[in-house]
């Protein structure tokens, strides 16, 4: 037969269980997030400074497609140049995946008459 000592023991362990689970599901959501992305800029038809922190570029949707454009890997609009460039926008209708980090920062100039969005996560 059991005694109180058992029962709390029992007890605890559960806890500890519990506790351990919530750690290995919040460790699975920070990577789940960072892959697909957990932050949305829409509709950007000027060069944009869209964050000022590291992180990764996951999507970026052209809707209106009159030229391509640059998403660079910059802390303002005005140091994105050619050196810096992570992904060309290309020049056509649609959703392409890119999955590349960025660590100064996300600028987006999309070219004339273009619009695109962007998904990103960032840490």
């Amino acid at each position: 037969m059991s005694n109180i000592t058992d029962l709390v023991t029992v007890a605890k362990n559960g806890v500890v269980a519990i506790n351990d689970l919530t750690a290995a599901l919040n460790l699975f959501r920070a990577i789940y997030t960072s892959a697909v992305g957990d932050k949305t800029y829409l509709g950007v038809s000027d060069s944009s400074l869209i964050t000022t922190t590291s992180g990764r570029l996951v999507n970026v949707s052209v809707s209106a497609a009159a030229a391509g454009g640059t998403v660079h890997d910059a802390a303002s609009v005005a140091t994105a140049d050619a050196s810096n460039v992570i992904f060309p926008i290309p020049n056509q209708i649609g959703i392409t995946q890119v999955n590349v980090p960025f660590f100064n920062g996300l600028v987006v100039k999309p070219a004339s008459s273009s619009t695109v969005s962007l998904t990103y996560s960032e840490g």
